[in-house]
């Protein structure tokens, strides 16, 4: 079996590649290399440089080698770039995902992996959040997501290519040794963010302090990135066993706020940084916590490193060890 993973030397994306090299699974990535990290996969794994928006290389791709499945993780990720810059995130993530689709079917590979988000639910009227929730995003990159999972049902309907698409909530953590972990280039996401502060000891902005929760700031369901990948290989199996086009939550039912996550982090790293309350961000919804009882219930997915101490102690490591992230 040989999976394609596009975007597989990014945060996520390595860490699924290193998951299925444990399971004795064929993988070449593709990475244009503009957020991912040629350390971050390992070196017997093949890895092609460019764009999957780029026709010639997805044609020579598929021409090298035949896949049973691609795993597509190679989409951009920031909320408050995507209110700052929409095309780019149509173009990226629902443009280009589409001339990897066409791809496929001229290959004949008809199983597809995709990562969406949470955020093709917008701002909550629910909460936990089931599958069944409206999807109204709020910001480009929802929707963009959102795009994408609409065109996999069509493929499906027309070509016969069966996907399922995850809807991560936060993805978190780092290998538990410290070895890999997150290192985006214009980094966004808060437990990265908080622990930086630690380190260089600055003051650190939480986004919103008047939001209708326990404390005033955001809430977040938080999953390791361990448990999120453990969620792609039951999905792999699933379509491998004819499982039909579907989407599923993969978070761990609880939320915590921005807050506390600071909070944790000062406790984790021992460093009392300076909290300074900023202005919100648009498009930030207030609570975002999933059901994801589904993909318990059918795939038998059980999360195993997502308590929070888990996540922030393992990403505490990754920071405190590789303070550049894989620079040198």
């Amino acid at each position: 079996m040989r999976v394609l993973v596009t975007g597989g030397a990014g945060y996520i994306g390595s860490q699924m590649v290193r998951q299925l090299v444990e399971k004795k699974i064929d993988v070449v990535v593709a990475d244009s290399l503009e957020n991912g990290h040629r350390a971050a996969i390992p070196p017997a794994v093949p890895l092609l440089v460019g764009n999957v928006g780029d026709e010639n290389f997805l044609r020579d791709i598929f021409a090298r080698f035949r896949f049973d499945a691609v795993m597509h993780f190679a989409g951009y990720i920031e909320m408050k770039e995507s209110m700052e810059n929409p095309a780019k995130y149509f173009r990226n993530n629902a443009a280009y995902t589409n001339q990897l689709l066409d791809a496929m079917v001229k290959a004949n590979v008809t199983r597809f992996v995709f990562s969406s988000s949470a955020g093709v639910y917008g701002d909550p009227i629910q909460v936990p959040i089931p599958e069944t929730h409206p999807t109204q995003p709020t910001n480009p990159y929802g929707e963009s997501k959102l795009m994408v999972e609409k065109m996999l049902r069509w493929f499906d309907t027309v070509f016969g290519v069966r996907s399922i698409s995850l809807r991560y909530f936060n993805a978190s953590g780092a290998t538990l040794d410290g070895a890999f972990g997150e290192a985006h280039p214009n980094e966004s996401h808060i437990i990265p963010l908080a622990l930086r502060a630690a380190l260089a000891r600055q003051p650190f902005k939480i986004f919103g302090g008047d939001y209708p929760t326990r404390d005033g700031t955001c809430i977040r369901d938080y999953v390791h990135v361990i448990d999120l990948c453990d969620a792609h290989l039951l999905a792999l199996d699933a379509l491998m066993q004819g499982h039909a086009t579907s989407a599923y939550n993969v978070g761990i039912g609880r939320g915590y706020s921005n807050r506390e996550i600071v909070d944790a982090a000062r406790r984790i790293s021992g460093i009392e940084f300076p909290v300074e309350i900023a202005p919100r961000r648009p498009g930030d919804a207030s609570e975002s916590v999933a059901d994801s009882a589904r993909l318990r219930r059918e795939f038998g997915w059980t999360p195993h490193y997502s308590d929070l101490e888990m996540i922030i102690g393992s990403a505490w490591r990754w920071h405190k060890t590789h303070p550049n992230g894989y620079s040198k």
